[in-house]
């Protein structure tokens, strides 16, 4: 159990197999529950209809099973199948009660016991963990009463027997040397599952990746990061390492879950002590002497919630009473988001004397759950917030260097980091980008779509310029880059003589952004048929329709049961903006993938009578019809598919990097929208042999 993190099926017990009616349904209610939280595998499906077994039933399979096969006769091993069948939905129970259990093993290395002779059990677990971490670490809606509910269905000898054997592995570890200890809590680390995607766990291999490539010190792992080494081995990456890993040194770490950053940056430090002379380390008193003095002297954390403060002390001193300097504030994201400068004073307060840190390092949060505002389908909403760690790093340390999403930021094109993107790629500070585009390369398990960024700054440097790394299944393409300005940045430093020749064409003619339209160009919100069916008729072609008085509508049918995107006859009245568009041909796009044109459903030609709900956007407007399936000849060109996805689906940056040649007639002098469009825009756009084969390949 302990090994496989929780998800083992021996860590429940055989009332599973028992489940009547009513607790079918207490666990289809969890399921709901459970299936709210990011990252997650699609848990089974529990079957209503098909209760468990009785007790005499159970007691008939219990006697089936222990008779040997070969005495089974057919009418035992029929009704042996028969009570295995019914026992079917203890399965999907375990896939629902997954995502409580794999949360367990990390609150029980944390918990703090006022007697460390008593044992954590399941049924006490939930009174040992205090509120706030509670609700940070478990799903959110599973309440401590709701988790009482459901603890019976736990085997409480396994449960006992897997908790204290991960603190016994835990207090095993006090007794080795600085380099097995660290061995030790790691491999015990590397047994713990991540809850979600809010809640992600850095591996240890991540850890000594990030902090390798960007500050150097003692790294475990060899020079791929793929497997742990006998001894750490040394990075040097000159000044800023030298100016790190000192004796001297303080460092912070301003978003602690587990307490493996503050571990690697202090194990650099401590061999930096060791190199004093005087200084003598041969018993495990006296390592552990040095290492107690770099943790309190150099070592500084910010933590969200109380148990990740006692996870990460325990990763750093174990359970000996060491002292360590952190701080878990009550609301760690509003104090940094809204209230920064006293944020600052009480990090100051923690290390003393308004000092700068030598470096501050960290994975921090990177959205929350904005409750107040939801989403057209009745979804929460959320928000980036990693920015704020990143701006207020700055204000705290000499260097800084934390890993987030990527791609939004860079393109400056996510909600509310258009600013921040902008500022970033063209501090003079920035020292290293490295862009991780499959975000399945740093955390094996958790999908990012916008991929992840590692960021190296250094507030001294004063020269503008990075080195930038494009980092894609272990191949790396670096570049000396410069800063952007107002550019778009190329992702794939492969892509810059491409897009070179399109901002070329651009400068020539004109930016298909310019003539993209708001979102809400029509006030028609996706969820407008469910929320007015009386006020819309469905509509198939050759359907009557009055173009005098009514429009034809194309938005997202929210009350069918496909959810798709289908045609719907309204009157006029209904828009409530965009009236001067009505009468205009549009092709338009889909607003939840507008840069991603790989597929050509996402891109459609809809006519002057035609209006649209916010599902979609129109790239462009047109008098008539002949000129708008001429420019979607010209937009599904495999030219332009490829300038699209050198934006990105926001309307802040989509389409910056797509050449608008203007007039879309038969007679424009350009291009003959009746003959083959792919070469004639290769020609004109200047792109050779080479290029198109990588165009047609990036499109794949």
């Amino acid at each position: 159990v302990v090994r496989n993190g929780f998800e083992d099926n021996s860590l429940y017990n055989d009332e599973l197999l028992k489940l009547d009616d009513l607790e079918l349904k207490e666990f289809d209610d969890l399921k709901k529950i459970i299936g709210q939280t990011k990252a997650m595998p699609k848990t089974n499906q529990v079957d209503i209809n098909n209760q468990g077994l009785t007790g005499e039933e159970y007691e008939e399979k219990e006697k089936l099973e222990k008779k040997p096969k070969k005495e089974l006769t057919e009418e035992e091993k029929r009704r042996l199948e028969e009570l295995k069948k019914k026992t079917k939905n203890r399965e999907a129970a375990i896939s629902i009660l997954r995502g409580i259990s794999i949360r367990m093993p990390l609150l029980i290395y944390g918990a703090e016991l006022d007697n460390e002779d008593e044992e954590i059990t399941i049924d006490n677990f939930a009174e040992k963990i205090d509120p706030r971490s509670w609700e940070e670490f478990m799903p959110k809606g599973v309440s401590k009463q709701k988790f009482n509910a459901f603890k019976k269905y736990y085997d409480p000898d396994i449960f006992r027997a897997a908790g204290k054997r991960i603190r016994a592995m835990a207090k095993a570890a006090d007794k080795l040397s600085v380099e097995e200890r660290i061995g030790r809590i790691t491999d015990i680390f590397s047994t713990f599952r991540n809850p979600d995607k809010e809640t992600v766990l850095t591996p240890w291999r991540v850890v000594n990746m990030h902090l390798g490539d960007c500050l150097g010190g003692y790294c475990f792992f060899d020079k791929d990061y793929e497997h742990t080494i006998d001894e750490p081995h040394f990075i040097d990456h000159g000044k800023v390492t030298e100016e790190v890993f000192t004796p001297d040194s303080r460092i912070l770490e301003i978003n602690s879950k587990s307490g493996l950053y503050p571990l690697y940056m202090a194990y650099g430090i401590y061999r930096s002590r060791l190199k004093d002379s005087t200084i003598s380390a041969e018993t495990l008193e006296e390592q552990q002497a040095v290492w107690d003095k770099t943790v309190v002297e150099n070592i500084f954390v910010v933590c969200k919630t109380p148990m990740a403060k006692s996870i990460t002390k325990r990763t750093l001193v174990g359970f000996r009473k060491a002292k360590t300097n952190m701080w878990a504030p009550d609301d760690l994201i509003n104090k940094i988001k809204n209230q920064p400068e006293l944020f600052i004073k009480k990090v100051h307060d923690l290390a003393g004397n308004n000092m700068k840190f030598n470096a501050v390092v960290g994975n921090p949060p990177y959205q929350e759950v904005v409750a107040q505002k939801e989403t057209d389908n009745g979804q929460k909403r959320s928000s980036s917030i990693f920015q704020y760690f990143q701006t207020i790093s700055e204000k705290l340390g000499r260097y800084t260097s934390l890993i987030y999403p990527g791609s939004r930021w860079i393109h400056r094109s996510g909600k509310g980091l258009e600013k921040f993107g902008l500022a970033q790629m063209n501090d003079c500070h920035l020292v290293l980008l490295e862009f991780f585009p499959c975000s399945t390369d740093i955390f094996k398990d958790v999908a990012i779509a916008d991929g992840l960024s590692i960021v190296l700054k250094d507030l001294n440097k004063t020269q503008s310029g990075f080195k930038y790394v494009y980092s894609k299944n272990g191949n790396k393409i670096e570049i000396e880059a410069s800063c952007p300005r107002n550019t778009l940045f190329a992702l794939n430093p492969h892509d810059v003589e491409i897009t070179k020749k399109l901002d070329a064409i651009i400068s020539k003619y004109a930016c298909l952004h310019d003539s993209v339209l708001s979102q809400k160009l029509f006030g028609i919100e996706s969820d407008f048929v469910e929320k007015n069916p009386s006020l819309v008729r469905e509509y198939n072609d050759g359907d009557y329709f009055n173009p005098d008085t009514e429009i034809k509508l194309f938005t997202n049918d929210k009350a069918g049961k496909s959810g798709r995107a289908r045609w719907y006859v309204a009157n006029k009245g209904v828009i409530s903006s965009g009236t001067e568009y009505l009468g205009q041909w549009k092709v338009i796009v889909s607003s939840a993938n507008a840069g991603g044109q790989k597929r050509s459903n996402q891109i459609a030609v809809i006519d002057n009578h035609s209006a649209f709900g916010r599902s979609r956007v129109a790239l462009k407007t047109f008098e008539t019809e002949k000129e708008a399936r001429n420019f979607l000849k010209y937009a599904t060109s495999e030219i332009i598919r490829f300038a699209f996805l050198m934006t990105d689906e926001s309307l802040t940056s989509l389409a910056k990097k797509v050449p608008d040649l203007l007039n879309y007639t038969d007679s424009n002098g350009l291009i003959d929208y009746n003959e083959d469009v792919n070469m004639q825009l290769y020609r004109l756009f200047s792109i050779d042999d080479t290029q198109q084969k990588y165009i047609k390949e990036r499109l794949c």
